[in-house]
């Protein structure tokens, strides 16, 4: 499993291809906010939406990389099951998740100790928001990867990443955010929280079967 988990952040973080696409989309990210300075609606966005969208890049740059060489068919010679394999990818996607977080906490540091754009206890609410949906990215993006393979995978990627910047506009203005929030915005954190753990195993199940499927 550790010589699967090592290829798969290889194949994320040293291609020189994903080191420049991720190393840029990165610091595009920061110097964007940089320049847009103490907006709270855009940290929001960065923070809750933009960075959370990337936590699926490790399974994404794997499978891409597995298909062009059909290494799927090399791996499943080798002595390790169907589920190690998925669970495996799951981890990777909980490193580049670990990675996120990182980087999201910096840039929320960068907004309410440089910008002076919110508190730091409304800014780790925020960039706990982005943790958590990132959980539901991963859980949701990698069905969508494991039965589409990757390129219809990713255009359905990019495809609900707009539909959920498009809602996320949309429900900013439209919800009854003042019924929703009496039940206490840290409440609703730890029910999605809480809502997330089962989803991510339940996409795991899925993945799981949809692979069982195309290697049986």
């Amino acid at each position: 499993m550790l010589g699967i988990l090592r290829k798969d952040l290889y194949d994320t973080f040293l291609i020189p291809k994903n080191i420049l696409s991720n190393g840029f989309g990165y610091l595009f990210m920061f110097l964007f906010a940089y320049l847009l300075g103490p907006n709270y609606y855009m940290m929001m966005v960065f923070i809750m939406l933009a960075i959370p969208a990337t936590s699926v890049m490790v399974l994404q740059a794997a499978i891409e990389q597995d298909e062009s060489v059909r290494f799927d068919d090399v791996l499943l010679t080798y002595p390790i099951s169907k589920k190690q394999i998925i669970l495996t990818r799951f981890c990777g996607n909980l490193i580049g998740i670990l990675l996120n977080m990182a980087l999201s906490f910096l840039l929320m540091l960068g907004y309410v100790y440089g910008g002076k754009t919110t508190d730091i206890r409304d800014g780790i609410f925020i960039w706990l928001v982005g943790c958590v949906i990132s959980l539901y990215a991963v859980a949701v993006f990698s069905v969508g990867f494991y039965l589409l393979g990757n390129k219809k995978g990713t255009i359905v990627y990019v495809v609900s990443i707009l539909i959920w910047a498009f809602l996320y506009v949309i429900l900013r203005f439209v919800a009854p955010w003042e019924k929703i929030l009496a039940f206490g915005r840290w409440n609703l954190l730890g029910i999605a929280f809480a809502v997330a753990i089962p989803l991510l195993a339940l996409s795991y199940w899925g993945c799981l079967k949809i692979y069982e499927k195309k290697h049986s």
